[in-house]
């Protein structure tokens, strides 16, 4: 039986309340959140803290309850590993639509 891959969950406390439970998100991507961060930082220091946790803690998947959760940072959480909502995971290297003016 294949080893369930380690995640780090985040959950931005101005947000607290909105999406699912961040454990059967990562449960439903094959994924095990071994750290929860809860941040209220800006998008710099939350990108920061983010990508150490995930280094730290050898984390393949950064899992959120909702996107709206990782929305500043989507870019540099999937630069380092991959991005776990309940609607879909967005791949390590996912390259982000750029939106047209």
């Amino acid at each position: 039986m294949p080893r369930t891959q380690r995640a780090v969950a985040m959950i931005r406390r101005d947000l607290q309340g909105l999406g699912a439970d961040v454990h059967e998100v990562a449960e439903q991507h094959g994924f095990r959140v071994v750290h929860t961060l809860y941040l209220d930082t800006g998008p710099l220091l939350s990108a920061l803290i983010v990508t150490g946790a995930v280094a730290e803690h050898a984390a393949a998947a950064v899992t959120v309850p909702a996107l709206e959760h990782a929305d500043a940072v989507r870019y540099a959480i999937t630069e380092h590993a991959a991005l776990a909502t309940p609607l879909r995971l967005y791949p390590k290297g996912y390259r982000w639509p750029v939106a047209e003016r």
